[in-house]
């Protein structure tokens, strides 16, 4: 019998979303829906015998966007590592702005998930009170 693919943790474990305010000037909170990305990561890769193989163990799936973070039910936000800007100091990492834009439109372009594309697809906008 094949090994099932348990690389995450148990459901509620995993925060059924995450609140992303890094552009709140601009634009209104990014309500992330995290266990749901969570749950579709292992769908698409549930039979597949090489990933049942390398993410048997809690966490391995999370390390797929928790990348330089030990593995941890609650791992530290992007911002910790990621600065506001990007550092010349350091140009293989991002930031922050960067690092979202890169996993997040680089996952959906992987796993081929045609949308979002515009900033406004994932960011709402501000509106902004006129007296």
């Amino acid at each position: 019998s094949r090994k099932p693919v348990t690389g995450t943790y148990q459901e509620n474990d995993i925060p059924e979303k995450v609140v992303i305010k890094y552009l709140s000037k601009k634009y209104e909170p990014v309500d992330f829906p995290h266990r749901k990305i969570v749950n579709a990561i292992v769908n698409k890769i549930k039979d597949n015998k090489l990933a049942a193989y390398f993410h048997s163990e809690e966490g391995t799936i999370c390390k797929g966007c928790h990348h330089n973070s030990p593995v941890s039910k609650k791992p530290p936000q992007c911002g910790s590592c990621h600065g506001k800007t990007f550092d010349e100091k350091d140009p293989l990492k991002p930031g922050i702005t960067g690092a979202y834009h890169q996993q997040c439109m680089g996952c959906h372009q992987e796993m081929g998930i045609k949308k979002p594309v515009g900033c406004t697809d994932c960011h709402k906008e501000k509106k902004i009170n006129q007296m």
